[in-house]
């Protein structure tokens, strides 16, 4: 059968590897394909009887168990765009979250528990998944907004088969791969992770949280696992490589590093090239969330280190991609390019614009809002900044504003301004703040955890009377890095 959409896609694959692992936690945790896809079964089953109809948002937490995972195969099953809520973030965020997305429910880890123990039986597969079409929602993915309040990218059916069918041939997945999955499954990083692996037959890792910060217990589960994928940000490689943990007796399984969602320093990419380039390849890949996580992938040779300075390219864009480079900004086409934002028609307008080469028909583009620079010697791109006061913090893609906005809920500041540092490939978040009153810097910090998640805290805290101006009355940035970044002060 032609698969037109994801449920047909992961049946498919429960039917040819339905006795092999799908899920591996510990060696005393795994769970096997046909038991996936019964748990999902059972949980689109219950989702049905709570009256659920395709195209509502349902929203399921984010902590990786079999429950979660099953959670989002039947979210697929049913045509129901899925919501992955991190656990751990305010209070005050999820409620903007909910209050843009409006899911009809809202799953938890515990109740799902027990909704299997009442729906033990029912487990087969669900006749209408064929009523889901390539152009239903996937998912909604949430990343910061300038206003304050995150923006939900919505991504269909068809945007993610086609990445699967592309990540398959890019990266030759097949069902004996190992994937790696410490991306959290909020983050856009994990739609990789979890559609590669799952629905190709491959086997998946989840690490914790706990895990992917202690770099020993991360290393050692790798290697227990036989991992041969790896994904995640540079960020975390990096924090490896300070810890030393790549030292080559570690990740010897890995047959491919693949790493985007930020530059990666060439400098710091070197060291852990020379340790692992006999037995691995290296990809820097890049792609925004709202064009289903990757467009373009570049495998990294020794050529590209010739001279350490700056960062790899991004290389060419995927083969079924298009793109233009307007004013010096990326905008993409294609089968990736997602739906808009869920319920914001008003940024949606700004950022999927119609292709200013066609006036024949609709052909949507992607305005990505990162400046690139296309070489003419070698044919390649090359990131050169953002249009915008958006950066790449962690791996995530933070707007400095939706910060500036939670810094002016707190009654003591008058007056805020962020910026943003980045050197030798460590990223720092830095704010200049008039208040009202004293603060001290933990106090400040844990006001706005309760406003925003953790990474987007800034870690450095400057004070000023007055915030300088520049002749239009705005506050004045570049002053203000030239004195607390340029000269060294963040």
């Amino acid at each position: 059968m032609y698969d037109y959409n994801l449920a047909i896609r992961f049946e498919a694959v429960v039917s040819e590897h339905g006795d092999r692992t799908a899920l591996w936690f510990n060696n005393d945790e795994h769970v096997s394909y046909a038991e996936l896809n019964e748990a999902a079964n059972r949980i689109a089953r219950f989702l049905l009887a709570r009256g659920v109809k395709q195209e509502d948002v349902v929203s399921i937490s984010g902590n990786k168990s079999v429950m979660t995972f099953a959670s989002m195969i039947a979210c697929l099953k049913l045509g129901c765009p899925y919501v992955i809520l991190d656990p751990d973030s305010p209070a005050e965020r999820q409620r903007k979250i909910l209050s843009t997305c409006r899911p009809s429910v809202l799953l938890e880890e515990v109740d799902l528990k027990h909704t299997l123990l009442q729906l033990a039986g029912a487990s087969d597969n669900l006749v209408d998944t064929r009523k889901v079409t390539g152009a239903t929602p996937a998912y909604i993915m949430f990343t910061s907004g300038s206003t304050g309040f995150p923006k939900g990218a919505v991504m269909t059916h068809a945007n993610v088969l086609n990445l699967i069918d592309w990540s398959t041939e890019t990266f030759s997945i097949t069902s004996d791969d190992v994937l790696t999955n410490v991306n959290p499954l909020y983050f856009d990083n994990s739609v990789f992770d979890f559609y590669s692996a799952l629905f190709t037959g491959a086997k998946l890792v989840p690490f914790s949280k706990h895990e992917t910060s202690d770099p020993k217990l991360l290393v050692d589960k790798i290697d227990e696992a036989a991992c041969s994928l790896w994904f995640s940000v540079p960020s975390l490689l990096i924090f490896l490589q300070t810890m030393r943990a790549t030292d080559g007796k570690h990740l010897r399984s890995i047959r491919r590093f693949i790493f985007g969602g930020e530059g990666y320093p060439k400098a710091k990419l070197k060291l852990l090239y020379d340790t692992y380039q006999a037995t691995s390849e290296f990809f820097n890949v890049y792609g925004p969330t709202e064009c289903t996580c990757i467009c373009s992938s570049y495998p990294v040779t020794r050529d590209d280190f010739d001279d350490l300075q700056g960062l790899p390219p991004l290389g060419h864009i995927a083969a079924n991609f298009d793109y233009l480079i307007i004013d010096g900004e990326l905008c993409l086409l294609g089968p990736n390019v997602g739906r808009g934002y869920y319920n914001d028609p008003g940024r949606t307008a700004q950022s999927f614009v119609q292709n200013p080469q066609h006036d024949k028909f609709i052909d949507i583009m992607y305005r990505t809002g990162d400046l690139v620079r296309l070489d003419p010697a070698d044919g390649k791109l090359y990131i050169e900044g953002r249009r915008d006061n958006q950066i790449k913090h962690m791996g995530y893609r933070i707007e400095l504003e939706e910060i500036e906005a939670a810094l002016h809920c707190l009654d003591y500041v008058s007056e805020a301004a962020v910026l943003h540092a980045n050197t030798g490939g460590l990223s720092r978040i830095v704010a200049v703040i008039a208040a009202t009153q004293d603060f001290d810097n933990e106090k400040i910090r844990g006001d706005l955890k309760q406003i925003v998640p953790s990474y987007m805290v800034p870690s450095v805290f400057h004070r000023e009377n007055m915030l300088p101006k520049n002749p239009s009355g705005k506050v004045d940035r570049r002053q203000l890095a030239e004195k607390y970044i340029r000269n060294g002060a963040s």
